[in-house]
């Protein structure tokens, strides 16, 4: 009578150990668990944009503050190039309508958009009219200060671009001269060309694929 006795104790000692051995493998997940990062709410991982933007600027307030960012480049670009500020008060900062494409016939017909697609990358992005006279009167104000001593070599059109006002321009010595581009600083427009005796600059907009040096090619 011991001996059944006996193993049915044993059985229940089993039964809770192996109880004990369960709640033993749980407890090392929860402290897992609990070790790992949550993501809250606030939570990059876990924001879309349209919370993002409700949480930081909605995009009237971002179009505010773009606009008067662009009044405070202006402001900076009037009070360091005066003359130009003066030369250029009062024209108009609206685009100027498309025009059609010229055939050699002289009529005029769609542009053919497989060529737009396949030069892409050479496209100028428009100036209004207050750019293209910005643009034109810093181009003069270099060509004036070049046609005094010509560059003799990129280093030294970096420096007068740079004392005229124009830093971070991209050089490059060529037969005819020493090629720039750079950007007229906080409203631009680019302004390109060499620099040489017979000094050649032009004021354009942005390559549509960003910058003010011509694209060697698309991609």
């Amino acid at each position: 009578m011991k001996r059944p006795a006996l193993a049915a104790a044993t059985a229940v000692l089993a039964a809770g150990a192996l109880l004990t051995g369960c709640g033993s493998t749980r407890a090392p997940s929860d402290q897992a668990g609990a070790a790992r990062p949550t993501v809250s709410a606030t939570s990059p991982a876990s924001v879309s944009p349209s919370a993002s933007g409700s949480a930081g600027s909605t995009p009237e307030e971002a179009q505010r503050k773009f606009e008067e960012q662009q009044k405070q480049a202006a402001a900076e670009h009037d009070k360091a190039f005066p003359a130009v500020a003066a030369a250029c008060a009062g024209k108009s900062t609206a685009m100027p309508s498309p025009t059609p494409a010229a055939t050699a016939s002289g009529g005029y017909q769609p542009e053919n958009p497989k060529y737009s697609e396949n030069h892409a990358y050479a496209q100028l992005a428009p100036l209004n009219p207050l750019q293209q006279c910005r643009g034109d009167a810093h181009a003069a104000r270099v060509i004036t200060e070049a046609a005094k001593q010509a560059p003799a070599g990129p280093e030294q059109a970096e420096a007068l671009l740079a004392r005229l006002g124009y830093p971070g321009a991209t050089v490059g010595q060529t037969a005819q001269g020493v090629q720039f581009s750079v950007f007229v600083p906080g409203v631009g427009p680019c302004l390109s060309g060499v620099l040489s005796a017979t000094p050649r600059v032009e004021a354009h907009g942005r390559y549509l694929e960003g910058g003010c040096e011509r694209p060697k090619s698309g991609h």
